[in-house]
Formats: structure tokens, C-alpha cells, sequence
């Protein structure tokens, strides 16, 4: 059963890291699962262990729990069924978990981007904004953008976030802009 267990791996092995860990793999098991000539197995001295240990009954739970597991027969065919393949739910949370991973990757790199850009400029009150704007290349264009597209509501990282600005976007009176507005719709 084993044998075929490796062999469905084997199978399965496309790639170099793959093909590695399954060779490791078989040189385990056939290590273990090799025969052992001339040294059997000791046996438990139980009573020699009640002798020593005077805690009550201590020996005879680690027995019977021992007796009990050299009695089980482990099966490996839904071990090797599920090996190499996805179920969907599985392959559903494979997609969330990238996105998500991408996601914060790319805010996390972005953060150590502004970070290493601010620790190299020095004090950046004393840029000027030509500088400012070479520097952050981003802002130029975001502010081309929205002026382009008519969008007059106040900037998030400015006044209100946008959560608060969607949030209140449809309520009465003329406290907050709309977090978009374009030009024709005055």
C-alpha cells in the first residue's frame, strides 16, 4: 500500500523541489520500513515501571492507552486520495487568500516605499514643491486626473475619509461635497 502511496506521488512530482522531497520521502520510509535483523523489539517492563513510579494507577492508563494504540490500523487510502488534488472549497480559499495576500503585499510594499523615500529625503519641509513633485511622482498625476474629471470633493487623505464621505453623501444639506462630482452635474 505504501509502495503505491509513493508511486501516486511520484506520479505527481512535476518539478525539481517536487521530485527532491519525494525522493526524500521513499529513502525514509524504506528506512523504516526495511527488516530488522537480529534486534527485535524489547519489551515494556511494566511492572519494573509500577515498582518505580508511586503515583496510583499512573502505569496501568499508559498501558492500556498503549495496548489500545498497538491495535489501531491506520489507513492511508483518504491520506493518498486527497494528496496533489483540491477540493473546491479549498481551491476557492487559494483565491481569496492570494488576493488578499497581494492585496496587503502591495500596501505593505507601498508603505516601505514611502518610508525609504522620506528617510532619503532628509526633512521634507525644506523641499520645494517642484522637488516634492519629483519625488512623488503619484501626486502629479492624481492631481491631473481629478482635475480632468471634474472631481471637486475635498481629497480623503485631506479633510474627511472616504468613509465618512460615503456615508453622508445623500444626506440634506451642503455640509459635505459628494466623494465624486463632475462638472456637468451642476
Amino acid at each position: 500500500m505504501t509502495g503505491n502511496w509513493l508511486k501516486r506521488l511520484g506520479a505527481g512530482s512535476t518539478t525539481e523541489t517536487a521530485r527532491d522531497a519525494h525522493g526524500q520521502l521513499q529513502g525514509l520510509l524504506d528506512y523504516y520500513n526495511k527488516n530488522q535483523s537480529g534486534s527485535s523489539r524489547k519489551e515494556i517492563d511494566w511492572d519494573s515501571h509500577k515498582s518505580n513510579i508511586h503515583t496510583p494507577r499512573v502505569v496501568d492508563n499508559i498501558r492500556a492507552k498503549y495496548d489500545k494504540f498497538m491495535e489501531t490500523e491506520y489507513t492511508v487510502e483518504s491520506a493518498v486520495a486527497k494528496t496533489g488534488t483540491q477540493t473546491e472549497k479549498m481551491q476557492a480559499l487559494d483565491v481569496s487568500m492570494q488576493y488578499n495576500f497581494m492585496l496587503y503585499f502591495v500596501h505593505y510594499t507601498q508603505h516601505l516605499n514611502q518610508l525609504e523615500t522620506m528617510r532619503n529625503i532628509g526633512d521634507i519641509n525644506q523641499l520645494s514643491m517642484l522637488e516634492y513633485y519629483k519625488l512623488n511622482p503619484g501626486m502629479e498625476t492624481l492631481q491631473s486626473a481629478e482635475q480632468e474629471i471634474g472631481n471637486i470633493a475635498p481629497e480623503s487623505y485631506v479633510e474627511d475619509g472616504m468613509y465618512t464621505r460615503l456615508c453622508t453623501q445623500f444626506s440634506w444639506g451642503s455640509r459635505y461635497n459628494v466623494p465624486f462630482k463632475h462638472s456637468s452635474d451642476t
